[in-house]
């Protein structure tokens, strides 16, 4: 029940975007092969987990995107099912890099803040920041409306509650992974169509894992 409960919302959510996007934010003479340093992208999901301790399970998610230019994004991303959590460094750093985006991109300089302290606070912002690159994607035109973005994830923290011990697998419930995967993005004005499929492992139980999905998203052009 939980997990109908769960879907509903998400789907209920992707809804609202879709509808917000189309009455709200549709260009039909936007072309998103030409992305700007400072542009965003807003996603929801709804997310199947394979190979979980739990076997498959549903679950959803969320997804920031920020680019750096024409081709590059650095991303944060969570997604969260029953006893399941997975999440970036990207989900602070990417706050603090909005926050100081103004001034970055316009001025190539970050400013947070005068007065006793500000030093500190300014190195350990960029280093937040900083480690938001461990998941990157690349961005490769296709066609007009249409980028298939490759990514990779060095640093993701995954939770997975495990109630028995498995005979065969030893899940570690609480460690760092690596993830790599694909995403296709399509592009209906401002609206954003994402489907994505996406390989994990591990550190510490080098489990494999699949996590296949669709981000239904709003683009924000950089002004």
């Amino acid at each position: 029940m939980k997990k109908l409960r769960l879907v509903f919302i998400v789907f209920q959510l992707c809804s609202c975007l879709v509808t917000y996007s189309q009455f709200e934010y549709y260009k039909p003479d936007t072309t998103r092969n030409n992305h700007r340093a400072g542009e965003l992208i807003v996603s929801a999901s709804p997310n199947i987990l394979l190979n979980t301790p739990k076997g498959v399970q549903f679950a959803g998610g969320l997804k920031f995107q920020v680019f750096l230019g024409k081709k590059i994004s650095i991303d944060a991303d969570m997604v969260f099912g029953r006893d399941y959590i997975h999440a970036g460094p990207g989900i602070i750093g990417l706050p603090l890099c909005l926050i100081a985006s103004g001034s970055f991109f316009r001025n190539q300089e970050f400013s947070f803040g005068d007065g006793e302290g500000s030093l500190t606070d300014f190195f350990f912002s960029v280093a937040i920041i900083a480690m938001s690159f461990e998941h990157i994607s690349y961005h490769i035109p296709l066609k007009n409306y249409l980028d298939i973005s490759p990514y990779l994830s060095l640093l993701r923290y995954k939770y997975a509650y495990v109630y028995n011990n498995h005979s065969d697998t030893e899940y570690r419930g609480e460690q760092l992974s690596f993830a790599s995967g694909v995403q296709l993005n399509k592009y209906f004005g401002r609206f954003v169509l994402s489907p994505y499929f996406e390989y994990n492992i591990g550190y510490r139980d080098h489990i494999s894992g699949y996590n296949i999905g669709v981000y239904c998203g709003i683009y924000f052009p950089y002004k």
